[in-house]
């Protein structure tokens, strides 16, 4: 198993890995760590070299694409009232076809640093269902729309790089569903694929849940319920979010004027992005047997990572 952290080239963070002896090498030294899984969300490679250190690569997401894809304009006006405002978020793409060339430009951005593995998001909300959970498409929808996408564009990656699909709270790939994880599955032209656990996300999906062992247990039996997609689990984002009582207690409704910062108060205050505290990580990876572990955490700059890896490492073993 590989331990990972997730890591995206920015200004603050750069400055820092710069300060290690021998760079993000000594970093991850420093912490054993195997490597890093890279955030590219844009076009164009890096001009920063990882490619040494990057075990996997997340690409670029899109939490609301369903109405593009399907072109249902009346909702796409609904959501963006200024039509630039629109172009600039799907990167100036106006049609299917011009969003897949933009989705295939940022994977060949990705294998510019040889990746083991792609991260791929399979999920859909607007701005108002982020706040009212009252979702227009369904999981089904979802999934079908998604595996169009990815196999108008699957043959650009290579074959001896698997692409893993990740679970989110949103309607798409949730995990909670053994029938709709057979359904993504077997519609894939792809053979090179499996399952990306993000275990904050799926604790997301359960409301009920109070406290970690709790959840390790609610993992666990999600995990057993996928039947033989259980060993399609080849990474897991390992991180903790208990945001049940602030689903129970938070408005669903669309804040009036509502800014970004809200909306990502919001959004990270149910995708917490903490880590684990307790015992119970070692029964977790015993039923996983993940080949990737990412610690991927909510962090201000690397040391404050570093001291949050290492809570974490140390309950792998309890």
């Amino acid at each position: 198993m590989k331990q990972l952290i997730n890591y995206c080239p920015v200004h603050g963070y750069e400055q820092e890995v710069n300060a290690y002896a021998d760079g993000m090498k000594g970093y991850l030294k420093n912490n054993k760590l195997d490597g890093i899984e890279l955030y590219v969300y844009q076009q164009k490679p890096y001009t920063s070299d990882y490619r040494e250190e990057s075990i996997g690569v997340h690409l670029k997401y899109w939490p609301y694409w369903l109405d593009f894809w399907y072109g249902n304009q009346k909702h796409l006006n609904e959501n963006y009232s200024d039509k630039k405002q629109l172009q600039e978020y799907y990167l100036g793409a106006v049609n299917q076809e011009e969003w897949l060339q933009i989705i295939r430009n940022n994977i060949k951005a990705a294998l510019a640093v040889n990746p083991e593995y792609l991260v791929w998001h399979v999920s859909n909300c607007n701005l108002k269902e982020i706040f009212t959970f009252d979702f227009f498409y369904n999981d089904a929808q979802v999934i079908d729309a998604s595996i169009e996408v990815f196999n108008a564009v699957s043959e650009c990656i290579p074959d001896n790089v698997i692409v893993l699909f990740e679970n989110l709270w949103w309607p798409g790939l949730r995990l909670i569903e053994p029938g709709i994880v057979d359904r993504f599955f077997c519609g894939l032209k792809k053979q090179n694929v499996g399952i990306m656990l993000d275990t904050g996300h799926l604790m997301n999906t359960n409301i009920s849940l109070s406290n970690e062992l709790e959840a390790v247990s609610f993992i666990c039996q999600t995990v057993e319920n996928l039947g033989m997609y259980k060993n399609y689990i080849h990474g897991m984002h390992l991180s903790c979010s208990l945001s049940g009582s602030y689903q129970k207690q938070s408005c669903k409704a669309v804040p009036e004027g509502c800014s970004m910062t809200e909306i990502m108060h919001h959004v990270t205050s149910i995708d917490q992005h903490l880590i684990f505290k307790e015992s119970g990580l070692k029964s977790l990876i015993e039923c996983i047997e993940p080949s990737y572990l990412v610690h991927e955490l909510f962090y201000d700059n690397l040391a404050e990572l570093s001291v949050l890896v290492q809570t974490q490492q140390k309950l792998l073993l309890k």
